[in-house]
C-alpha cells in the first residue's frame, strides 16, 4: 500500500471515529453487508457517512434504507402495511412503495414520471386508497401540480386530478366523510401559487383554488370537509405599512414581511371555509409553519414552526393561539431544532414532533406542553405516521444513512442518496429515557438538570482565540473571504505533508502559488469540509451556521435560488453573522456577499476589464450595487460587484485595496470584513472566454494581493484572515467530495503547521464569534470544533509576499471555428450553459469539461468519492446532461 493510500486510510478512520455513525440501538435490525438497490431496501449499511456538524446518528426501530431520497411515509389499513414516497436516485421521478417493514420486503412498487410533493403522501382509511401530491410532467421547467389516486389492490395510479398549480405541491388533507352536497373533499397546498386547491374526489375535479398566505405548505381538514386549515411558510401577505422584500428576482415576485435583518418575520395559518371557498381567519403562529395536525374533538390544531423551534397550539373554536410549546429539549437553548412533521396519538395525549436539526422525534405531552423525551432517528426526519391501532410510530428521513456509492463501494457519489424509514413500537417510559440520553449524546448537548449550573470562570488575559465569547482577544479584525467550488485535492493533492492524492490535482503550483504558499507558510487544513452541497445552501451555512427547511427540501422552486440574498424566506431566524457583530457594537463591511447578482455579459467584458487592470485602471466608480437584502446596504461596499464570472477577481481586489488605503489613512478598520472572490468557479470551455486555469489563477493572484496588502498594513498585528469555498460542488477528492480548501492566516496562526482536526463551515463562524465576542447563531456553530489547534498566542508578524502565477490570467479559450472533435463538443456544451447563477450549469458535465481542459483528453476522469455528508445539505439536483465521453 502506498504512502498516500496509508495516509488516506488513516484519515478516513480518524474522520469516522471523530463522529461515530452507530446503527445499534435497541430495536434496530442489523443485516450487515447489504447494499440497498432499486428493488430491495437495506436494513443497515456498512459505509455510512460522517456528519460534518459533529452530530452522531443512532436511529431507533427497524430501518429500511432506500436508494434515493424519502419524502414521506404513511401507514395503510393495518400496522403491517406501510407506504413510502421516494424520489429515485439521480432523477426527479418518484416511486411509491408498499413496504412490509417488519420483513424489509417491498410488496408493491409503483413508479411514475412525476416528482413528489413535500410530505405529499396520505393514506385514506375511508376508501382504502393512497393519495400522492406530485409535480406532473416533471421534465418540464414549470411542471404541473396534480393529485394522484392509487389503488393498492390494482397496484397502479387509477386517476390524476391535473392542472391544480405550478412547480411544487405541499401536503394534502382529505375529509373522512362526504359533505352535505355529497362531495368528498380534499385540499392541496400549492406552494408556488399561494393557493390551496379544493377538489372533489368523487368526480375527480377541481372545485376551486382559494388564495391563502405566502408559500402554503401543510393542510388539515375536518371530518365533513367543510373547514380546512393551511400553513403558510412565508407568512401573511404584507400591508402598506410593512417592511417587505421580494422572494426572488422576478419583477412580479411575492413580497414578504421581514424584520430589520431582512428575514421573513411572519408565519400564519389560514382558516378556509370550504363551502364558501374563502378564508375566514388568519392566525399568526411561529416562523416557517409547515406540518399541521388537528385534534378536532378537542378543538386543538398543532402547528410545527420550523424556523422558530416551536409548536403553536390553536383553539379552533376561537381561532386563537392558546399555547406555544418550545421545542428546546437541552440544557442550553439553541436555534436549529427545526420541527418538520407532526403526529398525534389516537387519544390525543401525545404529540410527536419530528426535529430535523437534531435527528430526533420529540415526544410531547399535548396538554402540558412538556417534552417527555426524545427518540433518535436517521438523517433529517421529515415525516411521521402512527399505525391505525396506535401501537407503532413510523418515521421517514430525507437523508437517512447519508450518500453512498455509485458503481462500486470505492466510487462514492454525492447524488447517491440513501433516505430511510424506521418503525418502532411506541416507547415505554424507561425506553424513552434511554432514547433521550442517546439523542443528547448524539448532539453533544446536555439534558436539563435540576442542579444549578456552575458559574463560568472568565479569563481576563487576552488570548488569540478565547475559550468563551466575550473574553478578551488579541485579534480585533477578521477578514472572511468566500470563494467558489473547489475540493482539497484539486488544489492541494500533491502537498507533501497533507492527506492528498497527486493524481487529482487540477490547479497546481503554476496556477495557485498563493493558495499553496499560504497553506505551507501558515497552516494546512487537510480535514475541512463544506457543510453545504451547493451555493443555495452553502451561503446560508457560511453566513448563518444553519439552513432552513425552505432551502433544504427545497421549497423555493419557481421562486428563487437563494445563494445571493434574494429570498427572505430562506434565512434562519438566528440571523446573519454581520447582524450579530453589529448588535455587539462591532463595525462591519461586506464586499459582494448576498449582494444579488449581475448579468453574465459576453467574453469581451471580462477581457476588457483584464486589459484595463493591466494598464492600472481605477475601478472604484464602475459599479453602484444595491443588495436585494435591504438591511445589508448600510454595511455594503456599493462599488464592489456581487457574483458574476464576467468580472475578474483582480478587479475586485483592486477595489477592496483602495478601501484599505483609506482605512490606513484614517487609522481605523472594520472589525469584520466579508468578501466574495468567485472567479474560481470558471466557465468551462466557453469559446473566447477565460480558460478555467486562467480564472483560477486570477482568483489566486487576487487572494495573494489582498493578503499581502493586509499583512503589510498597521492592522496586521491584530488580524485574522479566513478563506473558504462555499461548497465543493461535486468535485473530485480521494477522501470525500465535500472536503474543500480553507485557509487560516494571521500572526497568531501556527507557522508551517498541519492541522488535521475535523472542521467544517460552522467551525469558521464559531472561531469568528469567539474572537469578536459574538453569540452563537445556531446549535451547529455551538457544537462545532473551533480552529484552536491552529492558533498560538506567540505571534509572528512577518508579512506575506504574494506570488504571480506562472499561468497567464489573460489566456482565453479558442474560437469555436478552430476546434474539432471532443474540444469542439466541450466548447458547444459550455456555450449552452448558464453561468449567471453558480449552480445553473450541469455540475457533472461541467466538471468533466474542465478536467479535459486542464488534464488533457487522454486522462480518464476520476470517479467522485463521497464519504462525508452534511446533515442539512443536499446537492442541487439538475439536469446533468450527457457527457460526450460517457456515450
Amino acid at each position: 500500500m502506498s504512502r498516500n493510500e496509508n495516509r488516506s486510510r488513516r484519515r478516513l478512520l480518524e474522520v469516522e471515529s471523530s463522529v461515530a455513525f452507530v446503527l445499534c440501538l435497541l430495536l434496530i435490525t442489523t443485516v450487515s453487508g447489504l447494499a440497498q438497490t432499486v428493488d430491495q431496501p437495506a436494513r443497515a449499511v456498512t459505509d455510512p457517512g460522517v456528519v460534518t456538524t459533529r452530530q452522531a446518528i443512532t436511529p431507533a426501530g427497524a430501518q429500511s434504507i432506500f436508494d434515493g431520497r424519502v419524502h414521506g411515509v404513511a401507514f395503510g389499513r393495518s400496522s403491517s402495511e406501510l407506504w413510502v414516497l421516494q424520489r429515485r436516485r439521480n432523477s426527479p421521478r418518484m416511486q411509491i412503495v408498499n413496504l412490509d417493514w417488519s420483513g424489509n420486503r417491498i410488496r408493491t412498487r409503483i413508479a411514475t414520471e412525476d416528482a413528489p410533493g413535500l410530505q405529499g403522501i396520505l393514506f385514506d382509511q375511508h376508501s382504502g386508497q393512497l393519495f400522492v401530491a406530485a409535480t406532473l410532467t416533471a421534465r418540464q421547467r414549470r411542471g404541473e401540480v396534480g393529485l394522484l389516486r392509487i389503488s393498492p389492490s390494482d397496484q397502479r395510479v387509477v386517476s390524476k386530478i391535473e392542472g391544480l398549480g405550478e412547480y411544487i405541491a405541499g401536503a394534502p388533507a382529505i375529509a373522512t366523510a362526504e359533505n352535505t352536497a355529497g362531495n368528498r373533499i380534499a385540499v392541496l397546498p400549492l406552494i408556488y401559487d399561494n393557493k390551496v386547491a379544493v377538489v372533489d374526489l368523487k368526480s375527480n375535479r377541481l372545485l376551486a383554488k382559494v388564495q391563502v398566505g405566502i408559500a402554503p405548505f401543510g393542510a388539515a381538514i375536518d371530518s365533513s370537509g367543510t373547514v380546512a386549515y393551511v400553513s403558510n411558510w412565508g407568512g401573511r401577505p404584507p400591508t402598506a405599512r410593512d417592511l417587505t422584500l421580494p422572494t426572488g428576482l422576478d419583477p412580479k415576485a411575492d413580497r414578504v414581511v421581514v424584520d430589520r435583518q431582512g428575514i421573513a418575520s411572519t408565519g400564519t395559518v389560514s382558516r378556509v371555509d370550504l363551502v364558501t371557498k374563502r378564508v375566514t381567519a388568519t392566525i399568526s403562529v411561529g416562523l416557517h409553519p409547515t406540518a399541521l395536525v388537528w385534534d378536532q374533538s378537542a378543538h386543538r390544531l398543532y402547528v410545527a414552526n420550523g424556523n422558530q423551534d416551536s409548536v403553536s397550539v390553536v383553539d379552533t373554536s376561537t381561532q386563537q393561539v392558546v399555547k406555544t410549546i418550545a421545542i428546546q429539549p437541552f440544557q442550553v437553548r439553541v436555534p436549529g431544532i427545526a420541527p418538520t412533521a407532526l403526529a398525534l396519538s389516537p387519544d390525543g395525549r401525545r404529540l410527536y414532533v419530528a426535529c430535523g436539526g437534531i435527528n430526533a422525534v420529540a415526544v410531547v405531552d399535548s396538554r402540558s406542553g412538556h417534552i417527555d423525551g426524545l427518540i433518535p432517528t436517521a438523517w433529517y426526519p421529515n415525516g411521521l405516521t402512527i399505525s391505525p391501532d396506535g401501537r407503532y410510530l413510523g418515521v421517514s428521513t430525507l437523508l437517512g444513512a447519508g450518500s453512498g456509492w455509485s458503481d462500486n463501494p470505492r466510487q462514492r457519489f454525492v447524488h447517491s442518496y440513501r433516505g430511510s424509514i424506521s418503525v418502532l413500537p411506541i416507547p415505554e417510559a424507561s425506553q424513552l429515557a434511554s432514547f433521550t440520553t442517546a439523542v443528547a449524546e448524539n448532539n453533544r448537548l446536555a439534558l436539563p438538570s435540576r442542579e444549578p449550573l456552575a458559574r463560568s470562570i472568565r479569563n481576563s488575559t487576552p488570548t488569540a482565540l478565547p475559550l468563551r465569547a466575550g473574553e478578551p482577544s488579541k485579534i480585533e479584525h477578521i477578514v472572511y473571504i468566500i470563494k467558489e467550488n473547489r475540493t482539497y485535492d484539486q488544489l492541494f493533492g500533491d502537498l507533501a505533508r497533507g492527506n492528498g492524492d497527486p493524481s487529482l490535482v487540477m490547479f497546481g503550483a503554476d496556477v495557485t502559488p498563493n493558495h499553496r504558499k499560504l497553506a505551507e507558510q501558515f497552516v494546512l487544513l487537510d480535514n475541512f469540509y463544506a457543510t453545504g452541497g451547493n451555493s443555495g445552501d452553502g451561503h446560508q451555512w457560511l453566513t448563518q451556521a444553519n439552513e432552513t427547511d425552505y432551502c433544504l427540501w427545497p421549497g423555493y422552486e419557481g421562486r428563487s435560488y437563494p445563494y445571493d440574498g434574494t429570498d427572505p424566506i430562506a434565512y434562519s431566524a438566528g440571523g446573519f453573522i454581520w447582524d450579530a457583530a453589529l448588535r455587539m457594537k462591532k463595525s462591519v463591511r461586506v464586499y459582494g456577499e448576498f449582494a444579488g447578482r449581475m448579468p453574465e455579459d459576453n467574453a469581451a467584458m471580462r477581457t476588457g476589464l483584464l486589459d484595463r487592470w493591466r494598464r492600472g485602471a481605477d475601478f472604484t466608480t464602475d459599479w453602484n450595487i444595491n443588495a436585494p437584502l435591504e438591511p445589508l446596504n448600510k454595511i455594503l461596499a456599493h462599488n464592489f460587484p456581487p457574483y458574476t464570472q464576467a468580472i475578474p477577481d483582480v478587479v475586485r481586489a483592486k477595489i477592496f485595496l483602495a478601501d484599505l488605503k483609506k482605512w490606513e489613512s484614517a487609522g481605523s478598520m472594520p472589525n469584520l470584513v466579508i468578501m466574495l472572490l468567485p472567479s474560481d468557479h470558471t466557465r468551462g470551455a466557453t469559446p473566447e472566454f477565460s480558460t478555467a486555469k486562467a480564472m483560477v489563477a486570477d482568483n489566486d493572484l487576487a487572494l495573494g494581493q489582498v493578503v499581502e496588502s493586509l499583512s503589510n498594513s498597521p492592522f496586521w498585528k491584530k488580524m485574522a484572515i479566513f478563506v473558504v469555498e462555499d461548497d465543493a460542488q461535486a468535485g473530485v477528492d480521494h477522501v470525500d467530495g465535500h472536503r474543500t480548501v480553507a485557509l487560516a492566516i494571521s500572526p497568531f496562526i501556527r507557522r508551517n503547521h498541519l492541522d488535521s482536526t475535523f472542521y467544517s463551515h460552522p467551525s469558521l463562524l464559531k472561531t469568528i464569534e469567539l474572537i469578536l465576542g459574538l453569540p452563537t447563531l445556531s446549535l451547529f456553530d455551538l457544537i462545532a470544533n473551533d480552529l484552536r489547534a491552529s492558533f498560538t498566542d506567540q505571534p509572528d508578524f512577518s508579512p506575506y509576499r504574494a506570488e504571480t502565477p506562472a499561468q497567464s490570467i489573460f489566456e482565453v479559450n479558442p474560437r469555436l471555428s478552430t476546434l474539432k472533435g471532443q474540444a469542439r463538443l466541450d466548447a458547444i456544451a459550455s456555450s449552452r450553459m448558464r453561468f449567471d447563477v453558480p449552480d445553473a450549469a450541469p455540475t457533472a458535465l461541467l466538471n468533466r469539461i474542465i478536467w479535459r481542459q486542464v488534464r488533457g483528453f487522454n486522462t480518464p476522469y476520476p470517479r467522485v468519492r463521497q464519504a462525508v455528508f452534511a446533515p442539512l445539505s443536499i446537492d442541487k439536483d439538475d439536469d446533468e446532461g450527457e457527457d460526450p465521453d460517457d456515450k
